[in-house]
């Protein structure tokens, strides 16, 4: 009878090495990352063919706007080195812009465009589609599903390999259905740009940890590709510069605490980083080269940017838009007198200040409103009855509220839930964490108000959804971290099962919906 117990008891113990064993772990993620971009390809299929695909939407906008300057820059992937090697080299890469688009996305867009097709200016006026502007159109679009669900696959692999199972699982499908998808559907550089703004924001946070010089030359590369699809890049770098001079400032005068001796890995070197500001911005501006040249060729300001002049008006159809055609080149742009050219002291100088702050309050209530609680279809009992569904994920500020909530969790329990820190491995709260903390919720802040001054020129959703992504990657971070901390420090598995069984939860809630749009596989077009 003993020998019996013992035989059930050691079976039962190999069956739970083998479900928590790492090759387990990787054949159960490698089977969902399948059914993931399945089910991401199919819902790109349904975006393309039941949104933004009339006339009225290729035309509304600026993807035609982008689609022409794809046209124009497919000469330049043909360069012409009989004109001299430099000139050639620099007309081939991304360079062109109008002053709005930025020269990435329709440089790429470029590779798609079939020999001949030209965008002229009656096609514009006439706002009627050709066939193969249809073709480049919505070529572009599944580019853009494609490039996306290529980026979520690396992320899934690598959030896997440092985050939990479902941590992992949760990331992507936020990060995908959530932000980088409905933005997929558009002939529009916003899902390239997500994936660049990500990338800048996490090698940011990394770099506030640990700032070695390759991490400086990351983040300046990253970002001026961002800048090269939008140039809301800016606030970030100038958020990380910030955060990471006040770490920097506090490294110099700040003592060692005496009860943990910091090994050499894990210090943060002053010297890193004024040397590493000096390579991200080589790498910055090394990067972004070409399409400074062009821009101070065409108007006579390397940094020109027409929504730069319109953030400072406050309206765009009557007065934005005539603005930029009225002023198309440097000449124009030089002869503006200093009183009369849109700036931040000549809108102060004309308007109240309760002008101001109504535009900045409403604006940024309106921004956040769309980012947080965009608009939700109504259900209906009877399938046949039901609505086309607005969105995909469209309680999507709710699960930010339970990511949210996890990490909060996570933070009260951290008190009594492990023993405390004996060397300096096992520090939850480690040195540049307040750091990280202030760059997070300065460039969270930071870009609600910019987005919410920028409301009368710009609305939609599209500029705060740049958010969402490295908002779920840093609050799942954040708890996970925490977590992994209190299990080296020997604290109770039971928290490490409440974690996890946290996070399949909100994986359920995720996976339900994606059903429930399935089960009902239409959507509104707007």
């Amino acid at each position: 009878m003993a020998a019996k117990k013992a035989t059930k008891a050691k079976a039962k113990s190999q069956r739970l090495h083998i479900l928590q064993s790492t090759l387990f772990r990787w054949l159960i993620f490698g089977q969902l990352l399948a059914l993931f971009l399945i089910a991401y390809v199919k819902m790109g299929s349904l975006l393309i063919s039941q949104t933004n695909h009339t006339d009225k939407n290729m035309f509304g906008g600026d993807q035609m706007h982008n689609m022409r300057l794809a046209t124009q820059a497919k000469a330049d992937l043909d360069p012409d080195f009989t004109q001299g090697f430099t000139p050639a080299l620099k007309n081939f890469f991304p360079h062109r812009t109008d002053g709005v688009v930025q020269p990435l996305w329709p440089w790429v867009a470029a590779w798609l465009v079939e020999p001949g097709h030209q965008i002229t200016e009656e096609v514009m006026v006439s706002k009627q589609g050709r066939p193969e502007d249809y073709s480049l159109f919505n070529k572009g679009r599944w580019f853009n599903v494609f490039v996306t669900a290529t980026f979520l696959v690396f992320l899934g692999i690598a959030a896997c390999k440092k985050l939990s199972l479902p941590a992992a699982c949760n990331l992507i499908l936020l990060g995908g259905f959530g932000a980088l998808l409905p933005r997929a559907a558009y002939f529009q550089p916003e899902p390239l740009y997500f994936i660049f703004f990500f990338l800048t924001w996490v090698a940011c946070i990394s770099a506030l940890k640990n700032n070695s010089l390759w991490i400086y030359a990351v983040i300046g590369v990253v970002s001026g590709l961002a800048y090269m699809t939008k140039s809301s890049i800016q606030p970030l770098l100038a958020g990380f510069v910030i955060a990471s001079s006040l770490r920097c400032v506090w490294e110099i005068f700040s003592t060692r605490s005496q009860d943990l001796q910091m090994s050499g890995t894990h210090r943060w070197h002053w010297r890193n980083h004024v040397v590493g500001l000096v390579m991200l911005g080589v790498a910055h501006f090394m990067t972004i080269g070409p399409r400074l040249t062009t821009s101070y060729e065409q108007f006579g300001d390397m940094f020109h940017s027409y929504p730069a002049y319109w953030m400072w008006m406050d309206d765009f159809e009557e007065k934005g838009f005539q603005w930029m055609v009225d002023h198309p080149n440097a000449e124009a742009l030089a002869a503006i007198p200093a009183d009369q050219k849109p700036s931040a002291g000549n809108y102060v100088r004309t308007h109240t200040p309760e002008q101001i702050q109504q535009r900045l309050l409403s604006g940024t209530q309106a921004k956040v409103t769309e980012f947080l609680l965009p608009a939700q279809t109504e259900r209906n009992k009877k399938i046949e009855k039901q609505k086309p569904w607005r969105g995909i994920f469209e309680a999507r500020g709710w699960y930010l509220v339970a990511l949210s909530g996890i990490l909060l969790v996570t933070l009260l329990i951290l008190p009594w839930s492990a023993p405390k820190a004996q060397h300096a491995g096992h520090l939850i709260f480690k040195p540049g964490i307040s750091v990280i903390v202030f760059f997070v919720v300065g460039s969270l802040v930071g870009y609600t108000l910019l987005f919410g001054w920028y409301h009368p020129i710009g609305r939609g959703d599209r500029f705060m959804m740049s958010l969402y992504l490295p908002l779920v990657f840093t609050l799942i971070w954040g708890a996970d971290s925490i977590v992994k901390r209190i299990q080296q420090r020997q604290g109770s598995r039971w928290i490490l099962h409440a974690y996890q069984t946290a996070h399949w939860l909100l994986f359920a809630a995720l996976c339900w919906r994606l059903l429930e749009v399935f089960r009902m596989p239409f959507f509104y077009n707007r």
